[in-house]
């Protein structure tokens, strides 16, 4: 068995998470949720049970940050990226959401005003890799998609530990360090 610094993280290439995106249906309000709560995950890095244990004041686009209250290591804030389809999708389902009324202050809840279940977003991502024609896909390929490129495009290794949570760099550079390094292989053979 390979050791956990041999290992990459299972991650998909940009253009499948573009398909992927592509697959869910705007046209339904449960999709808008869906979309807006996976396409955050990919664009954070945040993992699916804080995912659902967001609320809605602590997605903050005046500042452009997201609070995370309920984090592995703790809170933190991350930075949110310039990204004109996360900010799409939050705000849609921001007015969806204001039409379902939920007394919950979650950020994401199902039509009665019930806690998203995490269960509920795995079986969401893997349902939109199948009609995506990617293959298999986990909430945390989302997040290990996010932190790869983000250390592909140039971030500091210090910055991404800080965007997971990571309570140690070393963790960060262990699990993503040889996947940016394959990724960045890649980006200059395809060059």
């Amino acid at each position: 068995m390979a050791s956990r610094k041999n290992r990459l993280p299972k991650t998909k290439a940009p253009e499948e998470w573009q398909a992927f995106f592509k697959a869910i249906n705007p046209r339904y309000d449960t999709q808008k949720r869906n979309h807006a709560a996976l396409y955050l995950m990919y664009a954070t890095g945040i993992r699916v049970g804080e995912c659902v244990t967001l609320r809605v004041s602590d997605l903050d686009f005046e500042r452009m940050r997201l609070h995370v209250r309920e984090g592995k290591t703790g809170e933190r804030n991350i930075p949110l990226p310039d990204d004109d389809t996360l900010i799409a999708t939050a705000q849609r389902w921001l007015r969806v959401r204001a039409e379902w009324c939920p007394e919950s202050q979650l950020l994401f809840v199902t039509k009665p005003g019930k806690p998203l279940s995490t269960n509920a977003l795995r079986d969401s991502v893997s349902g939109y890799a199948i009609r995506a024609g990617i293959g298999h896909a986990t909430p945390h390929y989302l997040r290990h998609s996010c932190a790869t490129e983000l250390l592909a495009q140039g971030a500091s290794p210090i910055g991404v530990q800080r965007i997971l949570g990571h309570a140690r760099l070393s963790t960060t550079l262990d699990v993503y360090a040889s996947a940016a390094d394959c990724h960045a292989a890649d980006a200059m053979r395809k060059r």
